[in-house]
This record gives structure tokens, sequence and C-alpha cells, in this order.
């Protein structure tokens, strides 16, 4: 596990053992079903064009939930679009964090 040097820890250089880069993504929608997870995942995976832009899909690696809120790990690809809906309908995606190998 890196740790940034800001975080107090001496000698520990930031990046990560997860690929070249890997996002922490929020899938949210209140009430989701398993189904409009599912396609959301989907997207995040295969890519979606948002007003004539292409986003490429990504390697979903981890998925877990907290309540209305799915937490997914992306490898490769670029950040997800942000506006609603454009993965699934009523669902927002978010990048939390992101973890890009140093060199």
């Amino acid at each position: 596990m890196a740790i940034g040097r800001g975080a107090g820890f001496v000698g520990v250089e930031a990046g990560s053992g997860l690929g070249n880069i890997t996002r922490i993504c929020t899938v949210v929608n209140s009430g989701q079903t398993q189904d409009e997870l599912n396609t959301a995942v989907q997207a995040l995976q295969t890519g979606v064009t948002v007003s004539s832009v292409w986003y490429p899909g990504a390697t979903v690696v981890g998925v877990t939930a907290l309540a209305d809120t799915v937490y997914v790990a992306l490898q490769g690809g670029v950040a997800p679009e942000g506006s609603a809906s454009s993965y699934a309908t009523d669902t927002t995606v978010t990048v939390v964090a992101t973890f890009e190998e140093q060199e």
C-alpha cells in the first residue's frame, strides 16, 4: 500500500500496486434496483457516448455497497462521465479517488 508523504509517513512514495490507473467511483441512485446497478456497471465496462463524446469503459475490479451508494473500482480507461443518467436512469457516477502508478 502506498501512502502519500503528506499523510505523515517518512519514505513512503505515493502510488499503488493496482495497475497504471485505478479509480474508485460511487454509483448512486436512491432506491437503486439490482437491474439498475447491473446496467450502470455494464456501461462502466463497455463505455458510453454523452453529447457526441465517447467515454471508453474500464475494467471493473471490485464492487461493494453501503446503503444506496455502491463503490466500484475501475482499472484503466478514462474518468467516467459524471452527468446523471449517463450510465443508468437516475444514476450518478462520481470519481472519489484516483490511484496512479508513479514513475
